[in-house]
């Protein structure tokens, strides 16, 4: 008896959420060449001021900035931002004081749109519960010194062992243990992060849009997530979506909650407004574009969370709406609890494209459940490891570059593949296209 105590002692400690004890929760927002903006989690007792100090030693106050409150909670979230900054490439400091006293200091630097690489990391399903992994998978990330990480949902396990949330006050709490919690918020050195959101997040698993909390959780996230403060390389969009502008890409984050009609495979995944100003902008602009939502795309092929396999009708209309499109785009998921990299020929999307899958950073993992359904887009997978993807890309004058590397926790490569827009197939893809065609109508026909 005293063995099995013991025993699940241990298993109740390394499943803890452990909050950090020194210094404050940060996290860097959008930034461009001139400003910055940060939220700030503080206890309701602490009177907090925000300073910057510039490269050559000068201080400059906030320039504009809103507290997000609840009655039910001692936390308040600081929103700030910092404007008219010198450009450069130099760090800056942040320093928060309460009375006086300094809480907390951080390195950061201004995001610049000039330059032809990017360097970004991709991560999803970061369950505060798998306590054990959660350091050195954060560590692992910022030894990529990533130039933004984009965290594409499960962020927050704000839904855990309740199948919804109903109480608006437990899902700020949850959201708040999150933020005093991970690494991710203690960085020293701050790296700008982007995010989208998915169930865990939303607050009802597989939720859509009938969750009676739906408004209040879009304004949580909002609150904790995304950037309160104009800028002009965030456009907002409908819902929680937002369309980032770097260096001459667009990044599209989609509402994958905030439209579904989860119940009925014939309904919308993320809506007719959505789409339409995701198509606008992908015709508008004609810029190489990264499709980003939380749950698969391409997922008729298993069983779970994905729009292929929840909104059929309107996934084709979606992909026929994709082909009528000039403009070059890739695909980007997470929630599948595995890495994979999936790759479409020229007559399903009218171009060449890919899709790239990764989660979950520290979550569960569940082998063979992903490597063992056969998928026939797929290029290469792994689902016994917690992973996140550090991506590198580029633009030349006939091509759009994508160089990914999924890692594990310690930094080890799971696997690396170099994929082109411009290049017909990948030489480790040679599937024959008319056994890929067979097996993908099987495999839509067994989720049907």
């Amino acid at each position: 008896m005293r063995i099995l105590l013991l025993l699940l002692f241990v298993s109740c400690a390394h499943n803890s959420a452990t909050p950090h004890k020194e210094g404050v929760s940060i996290l860097q927002l959008a930034t461009n060449e001139t400003s910055v903006e940060f939220n700030v989690l503080l206890d309701r007792s602490q009177e907090a001021e925000f300073i910057v100090i510039k490269p050559n030693g000068e201080t400059v106050q906030s320039t504009a900035k809103i507290m997000v409150e609840r009655p039910s909670s001692e936390w308040v979230m600081h929103q700030v931002q910092f404007t008219g900054l010198p450009t450069g490439s130099e760090d800056f400091q942040l320093i928060v004081k309460s009375r006086g006293r300094v809480l907390d200091q951080r390195i950061f630097r201004l995001f610049s749109n000039q330059g032809e690489r990017l360097r970004f990391v991709v991560g999803a399903c970061a369950d505060i519960r798998q306590s054990e992994h959660q350091a050195k998978m954060w560590a692992s990330v910022a030894a990529q010194n990533p130039e933004w990480v984009f965290l594409i949902g499960d962020n927050v396990y704000a839904a855990q062992d309740e199948a919804e949330i109903t109480d608006a006050a437990q899902l700020w709490q949850r959201y708040v243990d999150h933020r005093r919690t991970l690494d991710l918020y203690r960085w020293k050195k701050l790296i700008p992060v982007h995010s989208v959101w998915d169930d865990n997040d939303y607050g009802q698993k597989d939720g859509g849009t009938s969750y009676a909390l739906k408004t209040e959780a879009q304004a949580i996230f909002k609150a904790f997530f995304l950037p309160a403060f104009p800028i002009d390389n965030v456009i907002p969009g409908p819902g929680i979506a937002t369309r980032l502008q770097l260096r001459g890409m667009h990044f599209a984050f989609l509402d994958n909650r905030s439209f579904r009609e989860h119940q009925l495979p014939e309904g919308e995944h993320f809506g007719i407004e959505q789409e339409a100003w995701m198509l606008g902008a992908l015709k508008s602009s004609q810029l190489p574009t990264w499709l980003i939502s939380g749950d698969q795309f391409f997922g008729g092929y298993h069983k779970f969370d994905s729009f292929e396999g929840r909104h059929p009708r309107a996934f084709e209309n979606f992909l026929k709406q994709l082909k009528e499109v000039p403009t070059p785009f890739v695909f980007v998921s997470g929630d599948r609890h595995m890495t994979e990299v999936m790759q479409f020929p020229r007559a399903l999307l009218g171009q060449l494209s890919f899709e790239l899958t990764t989660s979950p950073l520290h979550g569960k993992t569940y082998p063979g459940s992903g490597t063992g359904v056969a998928n026939p887009w797929r290029v290469v997978a792994n689902d016994s490891s917690l992973n996140f993807m550090a991506i590198e890309t580029w633009l030349e004058e006939s091509s759009w570059n994508v160089h990914v590397v999924s890692r594990n926790e310690l930094g080890t490569e799971l696997f690396r593949r170099e994929l082109s827009l411009t290049t017909e197939a990948l030489k480790d893809f040679t599937i024959e296209k008319r056994q890929k065609r067979r097996k993908y109508r099987l495999a839509r026909w067994r989720r049907r």
